[in-house]
């Protein structure tokens, strides 16, 4: 069955919602662009941002392109086996962070003045080199997955458009570089609670519809009995999710958040603790709400919209709203399906940006620059960075899930240091470097040539059990930081 026949071709009505979509989010950019006059004003909001505002910014940049797509498709190809596992890995994508490392990274970002991860490691572990090698890295494998983004807009402009997918890409991409560019972290934030508002108003109208194109849930639940038992039940159709694929996947995207840049810096951004502990409850429903009604309509769109097959599965959301909602509704809804992409790249974006500008120029190529200087060449930085991940988006070389789930592996590593720099006195640089040199090579090695060393599990899993043994054992037999250093950090 082919997708383009489903869908009915509404490219005015499209145009013209994300025109106003756009217009709305550069026009956010140009009012954030008034109040950021300083460096920490563009990276962490000079740490002033409330609850409301931290609660759907972290909400909005954890939910991606994949979740309003891939995971739905998922569920329709698996059944409700996909809920049980992307639901909690989601929801608790926010707790398990907030209760690990948020509360000492809100402190020491106020009290040490840290703007990005790389500011946190480098001066725990007195080591600008591990700074510098973690910007590296971060930069590395965060334009993938800003261009991941960018792909999802591109074939949706395609599909209801019948515009090219660079058309779309280019645009969303352009976008996204101007708010950030003007407005920093501040405008990715504000965007964020918009673009937070409508993904969840996509996730309820979109399971309300495909309840009742169903039949309702009795008739729903029937059906699926019928074509086949093992979409109500675990592992999912053809075993799909296994015990150690399950356990993976539920790990992969609550723990490992935790090393997240993005994530770090709304923690550096945050008031304070309190301002934390409501954001993460704000946060956590609206990722629960969200998660759980889309992938659920993902299930019921097998009853109401049999036969998909191949890529067409990834549109079982736009084909459910447009089949039961006027044009105007459903290009509104599917837009929101765009601005969880774009408020994932604009995060992503802010902290690559500082990867560039603060760790490794400021840091280690011109420390006498000021902090004026260093704002003005984010802005130009945010430019060249946001250009270069839409030339990746255009040239498209993986699927937009596979880009992510790489990316986020390749981030998680440093879940090693930043656990054990928080927690472990003994942690030293010696130990850092050594941990997440051995833990990146075996990820990449795991991922692109061997996946039979990982047993069956992600293998982020288990190169960051590697990395853990390997910093801790050299840890032991090198000379750990400063009593001046460690004072800072564990007061």
């Amino acid at each position: 069955m082919d997708v383009g026949t489903m869908l009915k071709p509404i490219p005015s009505v499209f145009y013209g919602v994300l025109a106003f979509y756009f217009v709305l989010m550069a026009g956010i950019g140009y009012f954030s662009a008034k109040n950021t006059t300083t460096l920490k004003d563009f990276f962490v909001m000079s740490g002033k941002a409330g609850a409301i505002v931290s609660g759907f910014a972290y909400f909005a940049t954890q939910y991606s392109m994949s979740t309003f797509m891939g995971c739905p498709a998922t569920c329709y190809k698996v059944g409700f086996a996909g809920l049980s596992i992307s639901v909690p890995g989601l929801v608790f994508s926010m707790i398990i962070p907030a209760l690990l490392v948020g509360r000492k990274l809100i402190k020491l970002g106020h009290t040490q003045g840290f703007l990005t991860l790389a500011d946190y490691l480098g001066d725990r572990f007195e080591s600008n080199g591990l700074r510098t090698f973690q910007a590296l890295l971060m930069i590395i494998f965060m334009i993938p997955m800003m261009g991941a983004q960018t792909i999802g807009a591109g074939v949706i402009l395609r599909v209801y458009t019948g515009a090219p997918e660079w058309v779309g890409i280019v645009g969303m991409g352009i976008v996204v570089i101007l708010y950030c560019m003007s407005g920093g972290i501040r405008g990715a934030m504000l965007t964020d609670v918009i673009q937070g508002g409508l993904m969840l108003a996509t996730a309820i109208v979109t399971f309300v519809v495909s309840v009742r194109l169903g039949g309702g849930f009795e008739a729903i639940s029937a059906r699926l009995l019928e074509l086949n038992p093992a979409y109500m039940s675990h592992p999912g159709v053809g075993g799909a999710y296994g015990w150690a694929n399950y356990v993976s996947m539920i790990v992969l995207w609550s723990f490992f958040s935790i090393s997240q840049p993005t994530l770090v810096t709304k923690f550096f951004a945050m008031k304070n603790y309190k301002v934390m502990f409501k954001a993460t409850i704000l946060g956590t429903l609206g990722m629960w709400i969200a998660a759980t009604l889309i992938e659920w309509s993902g299930v019921n769109g097998i009853v109401s919209i049999p036969g998909l097959q191949g890529k067409d599965i990834d549109f079982i959301v736009p084909l459910l709203l447009q089949k039961s909602l006027s044009p105007v509704i459903s290009s509104l809804l599917i837009t929101g399906i765009m601005a969880a992409g774009m408020s994932t790249i604009d995060s992503l974006l802010i902290s690559a940006t500082g990867a560039i500008t603060r760790d490794i120029y400021q840091r280690r190529v011109n420390p006498r620059a000021t902090d004026g200087q260093i704002l003005r060449m984010s802005r130009y930085v945010t430019v060249i960075i946001g250009v270069i991940a839409i030339c990746f988006g255009v040239s498209r070389p993986a699927t937009i899930f596979k880009l992510i789930l790489f990316a986020f592996g390749g981030l998680g590593i440093w879940t090693a240091p930043v656990l054990l720099g928080l927690y472990w006195k003994g942690a030293t640089r010696a130990g850092a470097f050594a941990g997440v040199a051995v833990g990146e090579a075996l990820f990449v090695l795991m991922t692109l040539k061997h996946p039979g060393w990982a047993f069956g599990f992600n293998p982020l899993m288990v190169c960051w059990a590697y990395a853990m043994i390997v910093m801790i054992v050299v840890s032991l037999a090198t000379r750990r930081a400063s009593d001046e250093t460690l004072k800072r950090h564990f007061a």
